[in-house]
């Protein structure tokens, strides 16, 4: 099997689909010898940030001298950057030789599983093939049914619980809180980033309820030094953590997952890590993860921004009050996928921009540039909508003078897309 026959197969599985029960991954995991009892995890859930520490852990692991699997989800450079190896997307070769030998699986299973399913389980035999020491896994989506809940994970990380996905994880904060602790493990640590005090209850009360230690990385205090040029600069105060941290990654939201990584850390040593001052300073100092407040271009200035919720909006906004104090220089480039709450992203960002235009990526989820242009209407902002990212990015960057800012926000597949338009130009 090629790599464009696999990708093929794994096309015609359900993509975005959500199916609940673990019994699908169960049986692909079986028939690929239990490589989950192998693999020593950090599992990482939430509803942001998640991507972000398993980043930050996958690179302080590494610069400790450890042989590092992540696995994240969605892709944004490349099909295959969701699986990766000390940084190295998984070959083509490999990829085609897992789907190749999970097919014949596949189409002897009545209950079909979707290909995030199939994917978990491909990542999870190629960490055991590669003889990893240790693999960073970030849930898909919630995280008690999600695929990833198989592994044998030696912390698990909650980062952030708020509303997102609510037709699939519950209307409210104490049910998403819910879902999302069902990654904890009877004994294993679950560190816990500042969460609002009903989800704080729920995912303490699951903690006690199996005798899972529940963490909090508030612990450790956190001051940032630095102006708006990168990289950020930290004054940490932690139990055995160094005094001085060095971050590229510059959006203000990092600060709480620069904590719980820290905080992963402290919990890491005590399992049997080694992992000295200077690897976190090199590691953290060294570490990259595309669409996340990453600056592109200067003058003008292009950010690129995984924004994708209404909490990542008001992120995004203290960012740009931080940055770019200046409305008339602010220029948003939007889209965002049909299962989100687009009107709130809309009352949350667009007043903050002096044009918007509006997109949609060729993702089957996006929602209609159309539909979004009802939102800025109501909001009285300036906008136009395009019906793919390629001409809305023509056009802004084309409307850009050299003082101005281009926010690319609302989902990694349009953020992915101006990426490959940039890299085009």
């Amino acid at each position: 099997m090629t790599y464009a026959e696999a990708r093929e197969f794994l096309s015609r599985l359900p993509r975005f689909e959500v199916k609940p029960g673990l019994e699908r991954t169960r049986w692909l995991l079986d028939g690929l010898g239990r490589p989950e009892t192998v693999v020593r995890a950090v599992h990482v859930a939430g509803t942001n940030g998640k991507g972000s520490v398993v980043a930050m852990l996958d690179a302080v692991l590494r610069a400790a001298g450890y042989r590092v699997g992540r696995f994240t989800s969605p892709e944004v450079l490349d099909y295959r950057d969701r699986i990766a190896i000390d940084g190295e997307w998984i070959s083509e070769k490999a990829f085609a030789d897992l789907v190749e030998r999970l097919e014949p699986l596949i189409n002897s299973m009545a209950d079909v599983p979707t290909e995030f399913e199939v994917l978990t389980s491909m990542a999870l035999r190629w960490f055991a093939d590669q003889a990893v020491d240790v693999a960073v896994v970030e849930v898909g989506l919630g995280g008690r049914f999600d695929a990833t809940n198989l592994v044998r994970p030696v912390l698990g990380i909650l980062t952030s619980v708020d509303y997102d996905h609510t037709h699939l994880l519950g209307e409210s904060l104490e049910a998403i809180a819910w879902e999302k602790a069902g990654i904890a493990k009877r004994g294993i640590p679950l560190v816990v980033g500042g969460l609002p005090p009903a989800a704080e209850s729920v995912v303490r009360s699951v903690c006690e309820d199996i005798n899972a230690p529940c963490e909090d990385a508030r612990e450790i205090a956190l001051e940032r030094e630095d102006g708006p040029e990168p990289p950020a600069r930290y004054r940490v105060s932690g139990e055995g953590l160094p005094s001085r941290i060095e971050l590229p990654l510059l959006g203000g939201y990092q600060k709480g997952n620069l904590r719980l990584a820290l905080r992963a850390v402290q919990h890491l040593r005590g399992a049997g890590f080694e992992l000295p001052d200077g690897a976190v300073i090199r590691g953290l100092g060294g570490v990259q993860w595309p669409g996340r407040f990453e600056i592109v271009s200067r003058r003008p200035d292009v950010i690129l921004e995984g924004a994708h919720n209404v909490a990542g909006a008001r992120a995004l906004v203290a960012d740009l009050e931080r940055y770019v104090p200046t409305r008339a220089r602010r220029h948003l480039l939007f889209g965002v996928l049909s299962d989100k709450d687009a009107a709130g992203m809309a009352r949350v960002l667009f007043p903050h921009f002096s044009r918007v235009w509006l997109t949609q990526s060729s993702s089957p989820r996006a929602l209609p540039a159309r539909e979004l242009s009802g939102h800025a209407a109501e909001l009285s902002v300036p906008h136009t909508w395009y019906d793919s990212v390629r001409e809305a990015w023509a056009t802004a960057c084309s409307a850009l003078q050299p003082n101005d800012v281009l926010i690319v926000a609302g989902s990694l597949t349009v953020v992915a897309e101006a990426r490959k338009q940039m890299e085009r130009k």
